[in-house]
């Protein structure tokens, strides 16, 4: 970036050298041509290690307007050059309208986002109280964000590719340059082009090329989606019964290894006993690490049990309620007289408000009679999208039961990664009419 910061390049130099640079990214991540840049370099759904270079380019451009203009040495700002980038951009211009954005944010203040409650936004720095070195950063910040705005704007306007800016409920995923070292060619070819629905599907074909658009498995027309998740045949010789499986069992996993840590703890008492601790005279006292409490519901008792529907059918326990439901997971605490019910949902992404609502209504009942015997009963249906988005009611559910920081953060890694590999071999074997469950 240094020879663009300080030469001066119009910025139509710099568009031509990132189409240049797009194609070889491209063909390095295995993904096709058609692929919207917004993929690579928009901070979306999926977020990948790359930056745009017309931003990095306007964003230095600003750093140094500014820098320029607002140096201590008074020849220096007084007699600032006008950088040169040609007509299309202009580096005051930018600079201009991103201060008039920041001084308008000061008089708005902080505003609330999403469904949390008042006062949970995080107050950001008010730009009239920055000094001119935080100056300079909110500014580029802003700059930032308005290339984000754009590209955010153009997604919308995109039938396939931007389908992702209709999702509800479920968290962003962002990949650092570790985790794309370490993963297999096939693998991020795979995850980006299913998340912008550039698949080899029979219907992108017949877009793309006018073959037949069938199902290899069944009659109807084969679209990603139902590919993953539509597909009859598929449905009934249980292939998004084994993804299923294998997401329940990543998830499961991390609730076993929570359970048996809280229960292998000392028995909790209502008035922990105070202990003094010595020390000789002259010495200085040992620093001990604070031990964290636990956290979380299941620190309330040391007697949990579970039940996970893999392997073989699950009885719900008789003297919780009776019923001929089989919910994936059950969690209950005799002396504590409480009782989680897991449903989990391996889904597309459009529809996950909708499987949560349908989950929980389907176990209302169920609830309402373990609360009649004396029971606190609590529904929780989570979703994973079967591109390996985990929804917010599955990272709820986690921190609820103590599962926090790194614990949680290789939950959903492990829990993504399960339907990413169950989704990606169900796309391999598109074509094979024959399935084996235990493959």
């Amino acid at each position: 970036m240094w020879p663009l910061t300080i030469y001066e390049v119009p910025i139509t130099t710099v568009e031509m050298m990132e189409r240049t640079i797009t194609s070889y990214v491209k063909k390095w991540l295995g993904v096709p041509r058609c692929l919207s840049n917004i993929g690579l370099y928009g901070k979306g759904v999926l977020e990948l290690p790359l930056t745009s270079l017309t931003e990095e380019y306007k964003c230095s451009k600003v750093r140094l307007q500014m820098t320029l203009k607002d140096s201590k040495d008074q020849t220096i700002s007084k007699a600032a050059p006008p950088l040169q980038t040609g007509r299309k951009w202009t580096s005051s211009k930018a600079v201009q309208q991103a201060t008039s954005a920041l001084r308008h944010q000061d008089i708005v203040g902080t505003i609330q986002r999403g469904r949390g409650g008042f006062g949970l936004a995080a107050s950001k720095p008010t730009f009239h109280k920055a000094t001119t070195s935080e100056r300079r950063k909110l500014v580029v910040e802003e700059v930032r964000r308005q290339e984000e705005s754009a590209r955010s704007a153009k997604a919308v306007s995109l039938v396939k590719q931007g389908q992702w800016t209709r999702w509800e409920g479920l968290e962003r995923r962002k990949i650092n340059w570790s985790e794309l070292w370490q993963m297999e060619a096939s693998n991020i070819s795979f995850i980006i082009r299913a998340v912008y629905d550039v698949l080899p599907s029979p219907k992108n074909l017949h877009q793309w090329y006018g073959e037949d658009p069938t199902c290899p498995l069944c009659p109807a027309p084969a679209t990603l989606r139902h590919i993953m998740t539509g597909c009859k045949t598929s449905l009934s010789q249980g292939r998004y019964t084994w993804r299923h499986n294998q997401v329940l069992k990543s998830l499961a996993a991390a609730l076993e290894t929570k359970r048996s840590a809280t229960n292998s703890l000392p028995p909790k008492t209502s008035n922990p006993v105070k202990t003094t601790t010595f020390i000789r005279e002259g010495q200085k006292r040992p620093k001990h690490p604070p031990t964290k409490p636990e956290t979380g519901h299941l620190a309330m008792a040391r007697d949990w049990k579970m039940l996970v529907d893999i392997g073989q059918q699950l009885i719900f326990p008789p003297e919780i309620g009776s019923t001929n439901l089989r919910p994936d997971m059950v969690l209950w605490s005799p002396s504590r007289k409480a009782v989680y019910i897991i449903e989990l949902t391996v889904l597309w992404e459009n529809s996950v408000e909708e499987a949560y609502e349908r989950k929980k209504l389907c176990y209302t009942e169920l609830a309402a009679d373990a609360t009649q015997r004396g029971w606190k009963a609590k529904v929780w249906p989570v979703e994973v999208g079967c591109r390996g988005f985990v929804a917010s009611s599955t990272i709820r559910l986690l921190k609820e039961i103590g599962i926090h920081g790194q614990a949680l953060r290789q939950t959903v890694r492990a829990v993504s990664q399960a339907a990413e590999r169950g989704s990606q071999w169900i796309w391999i074997k598109r074509k094979d009419p024959g399935w084996a469950i235990t493959s």
